[in-house]
Parts: structure tokens; C-alpha cells; sequence
């Protein structure tokens, strides 16, 4: 139980100075708390087919991390999209900008009359 704690407070505390780093931190995160819900999903399984109930304080600490990971998943989905469509934007700017600059530079071939 304790690694979905630890799973949920990572996701909960990424880094948000360097995109790459965020997201290789958001997917190592979010492959541990995979892999923390399936071992408790197992651990769940066998102890109703030995028939021991799990206690509702367990299953509502369960409930509130799954709940508080679900929502983190979310902010990372919607901060992962935000920076995707600011370096398009971004993308978009800087060709627009080097466009500009080269079309000063180029010479043409016809005659200036005015001097």
C-alpha cells in the first residue's frame, strides 16, 4: 500500500523547470503506480478468495489515492497538451521570424531608379 503513497506524492511533486525532465518523471511515476495497483489489486483478489474482508479504512485509504492519482493524472494530461501547443506556437513563430529576416537579405535583379 505504501508504494501507491509513494507513486501518488511523486506524481504530486514533479519538476516543472525542464520539460523533458518532467516528463520522463511523470512516466516513471506513473509506471510505479501501475505496477502498485496491480499488487494491490492481486492482494485484494487473494484475500476475498481466502474470504478475509478488507477493512473500510484500508479501502477508503486506497480510495483517496487512487482518487488524488487520478486527479494528478489529469493536470499532467492537461500540462502535457499546454506545452505541446506553446512549442507549436512556438514552432510557428520562429519560421514566421526567420522568413522575415531572409526575405531582407535577398538581392533582386532589377535596377533601383532612384540612385
Amino acid at each position: 500500500m505504501g508504494s501507491l503513497e509513494r507513486a501518488t506524492a511523486r506524481l504530486a511533486n514533479l519538476p516543472s523547470r525542464d520539460a523533458v525532465e518532467a516528463q520522463q518523471a511523470a512516466q516513471q511515476a506513473i509506471e510505479e503506480r501501475e505496477r502498485a495497483i496491480e499488487a494491490i489489486a492481486g492482494w485484494i483478489a487473494a484475500e476475498r478468495q481466502a474470504s478475509r474482508p478488507v477493512s473500510p479504512e484500508l479501502a477508503h485509504h486506497l480510495t483517496r489515492d487512487l482518487e488524488m492519482g487520478a486527479g494528478i493524472l489529469v493536470r499532467v494530461a492537461v500540462d502535457r497538451e499546454a506545452a505541446r501547443i506553446g512549442l507549436a506556437k512556438l514552432g510557428r513563430e520562429s519560421q514566421i521570424l526567420r522568413r522575415l529576416n531572409n526575405s531582407g537579405n535577398t538581392k533582386t535583379n532589377t535596377i533601383d531608379y532612384q540612385g
